[in-house]
């Protein structure tokens, strides 16, 4: 019999999850100001919260330990959230205890749950449990720290103790913060053995957890994570600007679902905090109708959409993983892109598209099926189909008017009933559909 996924968190299927990256989030950087920041993501209409790494970050000034980015990005900051120095202390740039556990408690007031980054394939070489605990990272053949990618030292999963240690840290923001779950950073290079058992012990303290990870192993959603990353959907941008065929892009999504277990779930991103490093921002690469017809398309299909810091006032700041009050202090989101029309318009459709996630069944629950048309140059065009509703998304992915004939079946209905519209028309054209897109325009409607 072959291997199937877990059954997840009844909570997941609607859910729609939003990224804090706590140093360009606010001038602050803070969780205290962030919190000031959560009734404004709750009238978004999010679900899930996704802070990155809280815990304290390895202050080690010496280059060799330095990544390749961190070097590049000309900040001078040492401190990368994602080189752990301890795993149960939080960063003192962030707050305290008493912050997270604030801050936690008010996002669940608010209706929204917490998942923390665990980061657990490799450490800062200052890391406080090295000088007890040597055998806690790989060595080479002359006793020396084994750095693995990024510099970083690795950590050592044969070691029992290391294990027992960091199932403890699990347990520790579950049974303390009152945490939901946790988003796990490179998790194809920890042993799946090991999530496995992170999972049984977390979900004795909190059944309804929820765990991403960042991976695209088949094996991850059998027990140990419900939702995995999805590297290729970058695509989707290239698609956008030009650089790769529209056409490419059903493709991809087969690819990958190929890859994955059948029912397997992944997150539908544009943005996070490593490609806002390394590139500048959609809304000002291709534009902020280009990256509004992306989030249709993210929002139509399956699996979880995720939304990064500030994409909610279409933010084009350029972000850098070292950027914070300290350390390059325009590496934060502008906010007031909320006051622009760009801003209100970007922050009034994604308030529709997650109504639309969390009430309309087919987005959710639905089958896939991308349809064919005469512009799969130009078009993206698919069905949601479940028992209770059939739904169709086309998308407009270039900066030209057109027009598209769909072939879908609709003689069994008298006319479709938009959901959402923009720059967009809808008609009969026989038995088929015939849409009138403007440039980047989209619908999502109900036949």
């Amino acid at each position: 019999m072959s291997a199937s996924v877990r059954k997840a968190p009844g909570y997941l299927k609607r859910a729609v999850m939003y990224q804090i990256f706590l140093r360009p989030f606010t001038p602050g950087g803070t969780l205290n100001s962030a919190a000031e920041m959560l009734p404004h993501l709750a009238s978004l209409g999010v679900d899930i919260l996704y802070l990155c790494p809280v815990t304290e970050a390895d202050g080690d000034m010496r280059p060799e330990f330095w990544s390749a980015r961190q070097k590049a990005c000309g900040l001078g900051n040492p401190k990368n959230p994602y080189r752990v120095g301890d795993y149960y202390r939080i960063d003192p740039e962030y707050g305290t205890d008493a912050d997270l556990k604030r801050f936690t408690a008010y996002a669940h007031e608010l209706g929204m749950r917490v998942i923390l980054d665990l980061v657990y394939y490799h450490c800062g070489p200052g890391a406080v449990f090295i000088p007890d605990h040597p055998d806690f990272v790989k060595r080479e053949a002359d006793g020396s720290v084994r750095n693995g990618r990024w510099h970083f030292p690795e950590l050592n999963f044969d070691s029992p103790t290391l294990r027992e240690y960091l199932l403890a840290n699990m347990e520790y923001f579950i049974r303390e913060f009152d945490v939901d779950g946790y988003r796990c950073d490179v998790a194809d290079a920890v042993p799946i053995d090991f999530w496995e058992e992170g999972r049984r012990r977390i979900e004795a303290l909190k059944p309804d957890v929820m765990m991403l990870a960042e991976s695209t192993e088949p094996a991850d959603q059998i027990y140990a994570f419900d939702l995995n990353y999805s590297f290729s959907w970058g695509h989707l941008y290239e698609a956008f600007a030009g650089k790769e065929p529209v056409a490419k892009i059903p493709e991809v999504w087969k690819e990958y679902q190929e890859r994955l277990l059948p029912g397997a779930r992944a997150i539908r991103a544009t943005e996070n905090h490593d490609i806002a490093n390394d590139r500048e921002r959609p809304d000002k690469t291709i534009g902020v109708k280009a990256h509004d017809a992306m989030f249709a398309v993210n929002f139509g299909l399956d699996g979880v959409p995720f939304l990064y810091n500030g994409q909610e006032i279409a933010d084009t700041a350029l972000h850098s993983i070292w950027g914070n009050r300290f350390y390059g202090r325009d590496r934060l989101i502008d906010w007031s892109r909320a006051m622009t029309p760009e801003g209100k318009a970007r922050f009034a459709l994604l308030r529709k598209l997650i109504e639309l996630r969390h009430v309309q069944p087919a987005l959710s629950e639905g089958s896939v099926t991308w349809l064919s048309h005469d512009r799969r140059d130009a078009v993206l065009a698919f069905s949601r189909n479940c028992p209770a509703q059939d739904l169709i998304v086309a998308v407009n992915c270039r900066s030209v008017p057109l027009s598209v004939r769909i072939n879908i079946d609709i003689t069994r209905v008298s006319s479709p009933e938009i959901l959402l519209a923009r720059g967009a028309e809808l008609s009969r054209d026989g038995g088929m559909l015939k849409a009138d897109l403007l440039p980047y325009g989209f619908l999502i409607a109900q036949y």
